[in-house]
C-alpha cells in the first residue's frame, strides 16, 4: 500500500504539480472536511460520488453524470431537483469545494507557530495544491458557462483575509504585524485572480514552479509591508 502524502508535503518550488498526487491528497481532506460541514445528506452524497469519479477521470469528457447519480445512491429526479442539471451540479460542487479548501487550511494553520516567512510558504503550498488539484478544462467551462465576476466566481475569498489576520495576530512570530483586513481581502483577490486568468487561457506555466513562487512572493512582498 502507498504512503499516503499530506497536502501540506509536496515540493512546489523545485517540482510541476502532480495532479494524481495532489488529487489523493486532497480528496480525504475535502471529504472529512464535507461530512461536518455540509448538512444536507443528498448533496453530501452527490459531491462525494461527484469528487470520487472526476479523481478518477480528470477530465470532462470521462465524467459520466448518470454514474454520478447511481453511486449517490439517490433517484435522478432528485438530482436535477438540487442541481438542475449537469452544469449546475458541477458549478455548486466546484463552489462548495473551493470553501471547503479553505475550512481545510484553517485546520492545517490551527496551532502552527509559523515564521513569518514559513507562514508564507505554507499558505502557497495550501492554495496551489489546491488549485493544480482541479484540471483546468473544469473551469474554464464553468467560467464560460456561467456570466459572473471574479468574486461571484470565488465566493469563498472573503472568508480568508479575516481568516489569515486573527491568526497572524495572535502568532506569537507574526504578532507585530499591522493589517488591514480590507487591504488584505484586495491583495488576496488579486492574487487569486492572477491564478485564475492562467488557468482560463491554459498558460503553459501553470502548474510549474513559476506561479507557484509568485504567489508565495506576493503574499510575502505584501506582509513585509504590515511590519
Amino acid at each position: 500500500m502507498s504512503e499516503t502524502i499530506a497536502i501540506t508535503d509536496f515540493d512546489f518550488e523545485t517540482h510541476d504539480a502532480d495532479m494524481d498526487a495532489l488529487i489523493a491528497a486532497w480528496l480525504p481532506e475535502i471529504e472529512a472536511a464535507a461530512e461536518v460541514h455540509v448538512p444536507d445528506d443528498r448533496f453530501m452524497s452527490f459531491l462525494v460520488a461527484g469528487l470520487r469519479l472526476g479523481a478518477r477521470s480528470k477530465s470532462l469528457k470521462g465524467f459520466n453524470m448518470m454514474e454520478v447519480i447511481n453511486k449517490a445512491g439517490y433517484s435522478r429526479s432528485t438530482f436535477f431537483r438540487l442541481f438542475e442539471g449537469y452544469t449546475g451540479f458541477l458549478f455548486k460542487g466546484y463552489q462548495l469545494t473551493c470553501r471547503l479548501s479553505v475550512i481545510v487550511y484553517r485546520k492545517h494553520l490551527q496551532g502552527r507557530e509559523l515564521s513569518l516567512d514559513e507562514f508564507c510558504t505554507f499558505t502557497a503550498d495550501v492554495f496551489y495544491g489546491a488549485n493544480c488539484s482541479i484540471p483546468n478544462e473544469v473551469i474554464q467551462m464553468l467560467w464560460r458557462e456561467h456570466d459572473l465576476t471574479h468574486q461571484q466566481f470565488h465566493p469563498h475569498l472573503g472568508e480568508l483575509a479575516p481568516m489569515i489576520r486573527d491568526y497572524l495576530a495572535a502568532n506569537p512570530q507574526t504578532g507585530h504585524l499591522v493589517i488591514d483586513v480590507e487591504e488584505l481581502d484586495g491583495v488576496l483577490k488579486t492574487l487569486d485572480l492572477v491564478i485564475l486568468n492562467a488557468r482560463i487561457e491554459g498558460d503553459a506555466l501553470w502548474g510549474t514552479p513559476f506561479y507557484y513562487k509568485k504567489l508565495r512572493k506576493m503574499i510575502k512582498g505584501y506582509l513585509i509591508t504590515c511590519a
